[in-house]
Formats: C-alpha cells, structure tokens, sequence
C-alpha cells in the first residue's frame, strides 16, 4: 500500500501522496509517450484500501492533480477521480506545487473539502504536502509531521546485477528546534524531536526518486526535508508493504 491508516479514535484516515492524477498527459505531450489512462487504476486501489481497512476518510497529501500550469486536458479526469471516490468515502485534499485550480476542479464535488496549503493538524498529526512552510503553531504541537512531494524510491539489487526500483517510505527524527529557527527565525516553544514520515507516490506509473539522492536534492529544493537533520543512521526505508530494508547508511554502503 502506497500509504498509511491512520487511526484516531473512531476515525480511519488513508493517507495517499501525490496522486497526480493525469500524468499521463505530460507523458504524451512533452515525452511523446501513449500511455492509457491509469485514473480508473488507481480509483480500483483507493478504493480496494477504504473497503480494507474499514477507512471513514481519505486525505490526500498534494499534488492531486498533475498537469501544469493549467488543467486543460486532465480537470475533467481529475473531478472524475475525486467524484468517485468521494462517493464512497468523505475526502480531504491538500494542495501541492501542481494543484492549480484544485478549489475550482473540486468545487460542487459532494463529499470533498480542500484544506489550506499550509497542512492541516489532527491531533497530532500534522499532515502536509511538503513545499510550503506550515503554520507555526501547527509545527510546534504536532508529534509528527507526514508529507509527500519527494517521491522517495529504493533501488534493489540481487547477486548478479539485476536491479529494481521501488517506491519507499522513509521515517526519521529531528530537531524541531532546528527546523523552526530556519523556517520563521525563532524556535519553536516547545523542543520535543519530531518525527518525520515520507509517503511514496501513489500514481501506479510513478516510481520515485533513489533514497540516497534525496538528501542532496532536499538541500537544494523547495521542501520541509531541506530542514531536517539527515543522520543517515536514524533514517528508516520500508517498502509500501511497511517490510523494513534498513537505514538510509545500510543502504549508502551497498554499490
């Protein structure tokens, strides 16, 4: 499961990254790749996942959508994505960097709220894209913040060469102090670490991005992990079935 169940009291909660729902419209138009449609897919798999595991809500982490800068070929595929599972399961949806025009797409769509960019705090959980500051307060309540926009992938190898990749879950700690000073200029009031958790893309033709390049990608990006101490031994991968693969310094020492 490209995700997580959350579970708070009488609440089930999937939490999906980065659907991007209608890719494959850059696929065709700027890579000159035909590629079906692969909405009705992952529409079966969200689906599959609510009925599960008993799930009241769906919460996507950003990048619903993906075609950029404006929706011209994918709006409708998108309000056919979230109508249909909204008609199951209440949504909630998270904008990121290529949801443009989300508010508008979803509008008048029953059983679909989109939230503010800067995240959403339940419990303590704060829940976020990941590309955008999230609000102070939110930041310094939370226990862990769970994000997507990085696409974390793991590359595996077998004895003689074969390789594949694969999209990965990454989870680690860090100084919430640290991460408060460099985002508003000031710490935050409270100093408990915090943990941090990366959701893979759920899109089934969206593989990801090698975990091992993403700290320096991070360095050099617009995300929340820019902000975070990568202790490469306190950095835990898993697979979507949550197998554990170790951390991101086993993984450093295999060539």
């Amino acid at each position: 499961m490209r995700g997580l169940v959350l579970s708070l009291r009488r609440e089930r909660l999937l939490l999906l990254a980065d659907t991007h729902v209608g890719y494959e419209v850059e696929l065709r138009r700027v890579k000159g790749v035909n590629v079906m449609s692969q909405t009705r897919r992952l529409v079966e798999k969200v689906l599959e996942l609510v009925d599960m595991h008993n799930v009241t809500s769906v919460v996507v982490l950003g990048d619903v959508k993906h075609e950029l800068p404006v929706p011209r070929e994918s709006a409708e595929e998108v309000r056919a994505f979230l109508s249909t599972v909204a008609r199951r399961v209440p949504m909630l949806l998270i904008p990121g960097n290529h949801d443009s025009l989300l508010q508008e797409i979803a509008s008048g769509i029953n059983g679909v709220e989109v939230a503010p960019t800067r995240g959403v705090l339940i419990d303590r959980f704060l829940l976020v894209h990941g590309h955008v500051k999230p609000a102070k307060q939110d930041l310094e309540k939370a226990d862990v913040v769970i994000m997507g926009h990085t696409h974390p992938a793991v590359v595996i190898r077998d004895e003689i060469g074969y390789a594949v990749k694969e999209p990965a879950l990454l989870k680690m700690r860090t100084s919430r102090s640290r991460m408060c000073r460099a985002l508003y200029g000031e710490p935050c009031k409270r100093r408990a670490r915090l943990k941090i958790v990366v959701l893979p893309a759920s899109h089934p033709l969206i593989t990801g991005v090698d975990v091992r390049e993403i700290p320096q990608m991070a360095s050099e990006g617009r995300t929340l992990l820019k902000y975070v101490e990568w202790r490469p031994e306190e950095v835990e991968i898993y697979l979507p079935d949550m197998t554990f693969l170790g951390t991101l310094a086993d993984l450093q020492e295999v060539v």
